[in-house]
């Protein structure tokens, strides 16, 4: 079923070819490193962990994870990544670019071999799989997950499916409800909770002054709006621009000049954090790894990536840490379990659906109570030491 599998991507491919070349030449992050996705470079490292991540967001989950398995096993850790930012986060690290997904790249790409292989979340690679499973390379799923939709879909073709997901020697899942989804196909599963919760306050030193930021009103951040929430991202600044500094933190960098044009349509002046230039107004964020920066310094935060249907939402934890009012949209399906439970414990806003959404901000801001998360952060290191001690566990006897 495999070799199928490689037939019909590979049959999909060549004409593909043209089109992914021409697009290359306008997409910064499909260029990057493009002839590694084809000819990807040999693994020369012995006596290491693999842990594949595909986003940022993700590798960045997974950091404190991969010190705690290297600093017990006395193995080295290379970072296996699927995008241009989670390689740039890591590239002081042992980094690889993940080929296409086509077995006969797996041959040349593992000149050494792992000891042990990790996937993140939804990263379920028929052919990486295959190849670990074939030389008997044990692999496990931390922070598993998958959603009803994915779920119905794996369930109908499962004659496919369900020995891919079978491969992994041990699925640790993020909720009860994810592990009874990944359990109909493979029973060496268990919960642990959702490892992106587990997180460590940095300490930033001047970030006011790092981010060339100059104010004395309260700091509001819009953090991973995505183009689709744009015009909302507009109205927000143009209702609150008068009474905070407003930050605002594109998903995608890439999307950063259809955020310009929207902002000079609508004539709301701003610096760009690139422009090295002291901001009195606005701040459009157009750099990586420094929203918790702005995190540290601000007062509220509204999540994006919550306010369109297709999106499913951000992690809400991230801005909670540094003690900011925290507010998302009302699509947050990725974050479902930690969304209900920061809500009823009272430490983060969701606005409703088909509501005036500027209306319930400015209900929730004047509320103006202050947010306390130290307790809660306290009693999240047992999150950690669970995904270890499973690993380590399943590791050792295997």
């Amino acid at each position: 079923m495999i070799w199928l599998y490689n037939f019909l991507l590979f049959i999909l491919l060549i004409p593909a070819l043209p089109l992914i070349f021409v697009k290359s030449l306008t997409n910064r992050r499909l260029r990057y490193k493009l002839t590694e996705r084809f000819l990807p470079k040999s693994v020369d490292i012995e006596d290491y962990i693999l842990i594949h991540t595909s986003s940022f967001g993700e590798t960045k989950a997974v950091l404190k994870f991969s010190e705690e398995l290297k600093k017990t096993t006395g193995l080295k850790i290379l970072f296996s990544v699927f995008t241009d930012t989670a390689y740039e986060l890591v590239k002081n690290k042992n980094v690889i670019l993940m080929p296409l997904d086509l077995y006969p790249l797996y041959k040349k790409l593992f000149r050494t071999k792992p000891k042990l292989a990790i996937f993140f979340e939804t990263e379920i690679w028929p052919s990486y799989l295959k190849y670990l499973k074939k030389h008997k390379i044990p692999a496990i799923l931390i922070n598993g997950r998958m959603s009803k939709r994915s779920f119905d879909r794996y369930k109908k073709f499962s004659f496919f499916f369900k020995g891919i997901i079978n491969s992994f020697n041990l699925i640790i899942a993020k909720s009860k409800e994810d592990a009874k989804r990944f359990a109909y196909f493979n029973k060496n599963t268990i919960v642990c909770g959702n490892i992106k919760k587990y997180k460590a306050k940095q300490t930033f030193e001047n970030a006011k002054k790092d981010l060339r930021i100059e104010t004395t009103k309260p700091i509001l951040v819009l953090a991973s709006f995505h183009k689709e929430e744009i015009d909302l991202s507009v109205s927000i600044i143009d209702a609150f621009k008068e009474r905070f500094f407003i930050i605002l933190a594109p998903r995608h960098l890439e999307d950063i000049e259809t955020f310009e044009s929207r902002l000079k349509s609508n004539r709301i002046k701003y610096t760009k954090r690139t422009d090295k230039k002291t901001s009195t107004n606005i701040l459009l964020l157009n750099t990586m790894g420094e929203l918790e920066k702005a995190y540290s310094i601000a007062e509220i935060s509204i999540v994006g990536g919550s306010f369109d249907e297709k999106l499913k939402g951000h992690n809400p934890i991230e801005p909670l840490i540094y003690n900011n009012l925290t507010i998302t949209g009302p699509y947050m399906e990725s974050f479902k379990e930690e969304t209900e439970e920061l809500i009823n414990k009272g430490i983060i806003y969701q606005l409703k659906k088909e509501s005036d959404y500027l209306n319930q901000i400015e209900e929730i801001i004047n509320k103006k109570r202050k947010i306390e998360t130290e307790d809660f952060f306290i009693g999240l290191r047992y999150i950690l030491d669970c995904y270890l001690v499973h690993t380590l566990k399943a590791f050792r006897e295997i």
